[in-house]
């Protein structure tokens, strides 16, 4: 994520891209692919083996440890650091902006009234995470009155293209400048 957005970031910016702490193995042809995961939710037994609490603590501390005059931050995540970003926010002084790319907030896990906006990137063609669910899911945020922006990229799938790294730049102009 972090390579991918990078030109679409103020050069000037103090980035800290950690990837979830989890290695989360995908059986390809022929070989094994590591992603990272932040928790991990078993959707059968409705039930978390390894919740948020713990990276939610770890990003908290990188973050204070690296911006000691508290300046105003920007929180970027994709699908589960989407999911986890607002989570985040709420912990770290100074949130100003939350941007979720490929995710669902969750409208019961946020409550007003928050001290930053979130705004949601979305693929049109995202298969992982259906655009239809993740929309559902700003309209209670916004039932909730939490600013929320909806952005639904034509012709991208689950991941981070042209298109969505320049809706983050977009956004973060517009909201994040002066952010970490």
């Amino acid at each position: 994520m972090y390579r991918k957005l990078l030109p679409y970031l103020p050069g000037d910016a103090i980035i800290i891209a950690p990837n979830g702490p989890f290695p989360l193995p995908r059986v390809k042809e022929h070989k094994i692919d590591y992603g990272y995961a932040w928790y991990f939710y078993d959707k059968f037994e409705r039930k978390y083996l390894i919740n948020q609490d713990l990276p939610k603590s770890w990003i908290k501390e990188i973050v204070e440890l690296n911006n000691p005059l508290n300046l105003p931050v920007t929180i970027i995540g994709f699908s589960q650091g989407g999911y986890l970003a607002p989570m985040v926010g709420k912990v770290i002084k100074n949130t100003r902006l939350v941007i979720g790319i490929g995710c669902e907030f969750r409208h019961h896990l946020v409550d007003a009234p928050l001290d930053f906006v979130m705004e949601a990137i979305h693929g049109k063609n995202d298969e992982t995470i259906p655009a239809t669910d993740a929309l559902n899911e700003i309209a209670l945020l916004k039932n909730k009155n939490i600013k929320s922006g909806w952005h639904l990229i034509d012709e991208t799938g689950h991941e981070i293209t042209i298109g969505v790294g320049n809706k983050v730049k977009e956004l973060v102009e517009a909201y994040g400048k002066r952010s970490l």
